[in-house]
């Protein structure tokens, strides 16, 4: 459900042969879906390699630009986000107020114009981003759009399995067996979160209770 995404975000992040690739990368999504998990994974992987990476939510983004205003030091703050090799944007979908969009499309368009990468998250496709000026829209539905999937349910079994084995690292006489993955792998199809605390709840049962986590 999510391997043109991944495959997308792998060569982004190893793409360092001067040139920006799929600029930018636009990455969306619902809720619970794994676009930060993806965003954090190219950002590692980027500065692994040596790159200058900057990651900013939305409202980190809009706090640092009001600051610098109210700090008279706009010019240091725009030259340290266009000074690096890749931005990495989270949740787009929040920048609000004319001014802070404006310098958000001339940081896309500097960024992108001098072949550095970009890459953006957001939970619904750039067109559907009413509140965003048209031009930064426009820009932004430029590079690869890439919508990630519901979690197929193989995923959703490897979610639970990697969660549980980092459970018993605390708990190591916590015990799920494959048959009780397998079932809350069908049972729980909403999203990652979801998976998540569907393991606490069976970690709390066991160790709250002292019973045994069977599927019955």
């Amino acid at each position: 459900s999510n391997a043109l995404a991944h495959a997308a975000a792998d060569r982004v992040a190893r793409h360092d042969e001067g040139g920006a690739l799929y600029n930018p990368l636009y990455l969306h999504a619902g809720v619970g879906l794994g676009k930060t998990h993806l965003l954090h994974a190219i950002g590692q992987e980027a500065r692994t390699a040596g790159r200058r990476v900057i990651y900013l939510t939305a409202d980190r983004f809009m706090y640092g630009f009001v600051a610098s205003l109210k700090a008279q030091t706009s010019l240091a703050f725009k030259e340290r986000l266009r000074g690096i090799d890749l931005l990495i944007l989270d949740d787009v979908q929040f920048i609000q107020g004319k001014s802070i969009q404006q310098e958000f499309g001339h940081t896309l368009n500097a960024l992108i114009d001098s072949g550095r990468q970009v890459v953006v998250a957001a939970d619904r496709p750039p067109a559907d981003l009413e509140s965003l000026d048209e031009r930064v829209r426009s820009r932004l539905a430029g590079g690869l759009v890439v919508e990630i999937g519901s979690l197929d349910e193989q995923l959703r079994s490897s979610i639970l399995s990697t969660r549980i084995a980092a459970v018993q690292q605390a708990h190591p006489s916590f015990e799920v067996s494959p048959a009780v993955v397998a079932y809350v792998a069908r049972a729980i199809t909403t999203n990652g979160r979801d998976l998540e605390g569907a393991v606490n709840r069976l970690l709390a049962h066991a160790t709250l209770t002292g019973t045994a986590v069977t599927l019955e």
